[in-house]
């Protein structure tokens, strides 16, 4: 039976509506799992529509991103890259050996429970950025700018700090972090190698998670140019991949980010 919580009522079958945060200005989403979420859809080639949440709509879990497909809802980023994987029959994303499906699920952890915390890390020391042209200084006016810049931005990176707290990242020093930082893209780098993708000539479901956390860390603030400049002089390979999977599968990135709209029209 069909959620009696959708936000898409009139839904079309076999069609995802991807619910996520409003476009930024520096990049096409703020949050690392929507960005993750949004590139596998167009690396599987899954039909989808954006849904702007307006920063109010979560999922029945209080989650976002999240999807409603045929009338459900799906929370939590991960599990619903499965979900697809299995409704959409495409499990070629994840047509590896056992040995490189355990490399897989080491790396997974590594991007998504590890490096990830260093983008977290970061905003929990400043987030005015988002206020400004790179978040969503161009689309936000009178009160609702004043609001989010001044009372809003507030309580999310109170939020993020606590998060960091509890996860452990939030007691190292800036120091500490940078190093870890640079170890976890040091290690995702001599994965890398001199291939095209992670794994050999065509990409995996692992490739559009590892794009999304580089992505944060390339295109968003970061509280030290240490990390950036490890990624210029030590692990250019990574800044290549990056480009390449942009390339291809979002052509539209600059029109996206200059005009902040939620289009899906994305094949060039």
């Amino acid at each position: 039976m069909p959620s009696t919580n959708l936000i898409k009522r009139d839904w079309e079958k076999d069609h995802v509506y991807l619910v996520q945060y409003p476009r930024a200005g520096a990049i096409p989403s703020p949050s690392p799992y929507a960005l993750k979420l949004e590139t596998f859809l167009r690396v599987a080639d899954i039909p989808y529509t954006n849904i702007n949440s307006e920063f109010k709509k979560t999922s029945a879990r209080g989650q976002i991103p999240f999807i409603e497909l045929n009338g459900r809802q799906h929370a939590d980023s991960s599990l619903i890259i499965d979900s697809l994987v299995e409704t959409y029959h495409k499990t070629h994303l994840e047509d590896l050996s056992p040995t490189d499906k355990a490399t897989a699920r080491a790396f997974y952890a590594l991007l998504e429970h590890h490096l990830l915390w260093v983008v977290f890390f970061s905003r929990g020391q400043d987030l005015s950025w988002m206020a400004g042209p790179g978040g969503y200084g161009r689309i936000l006016s009178g009160i609702k700018a004043f609001a989010f810049k001044n009372v809003i931005l507030g309580q999310f990176q109170k939020k993020i700090r606590g998060r960091c707290a509890a996860q452990g990242i939030g007691t190292f020093t800036k120091e500490e972090v940078v190093d870890q930082a640079k170890k976890d893209l040091d290690a995702v780098s001599a994965l890398l190698g001199t291939k095209q993708y992670l794994f050999g000539n065509d990409i995996k479901t692992i490739d559009a998670v590892a794009f999304a956390h580089l992505a944060e860390l390339i295109y968003t603030p970061q509280f030290s140019p240490e990390i950036k400049a490890h990624l210029e002089t030590n692990a250019a390979n990574l800044l290549a991949y990056v480009d390449r999977i942009k390339a291809k599968y979002w052509p539209d990135w600059e029109e996206t980010t200059e005009t902040q709209n939620m289009n899906t029209d994305w094949k060039k």
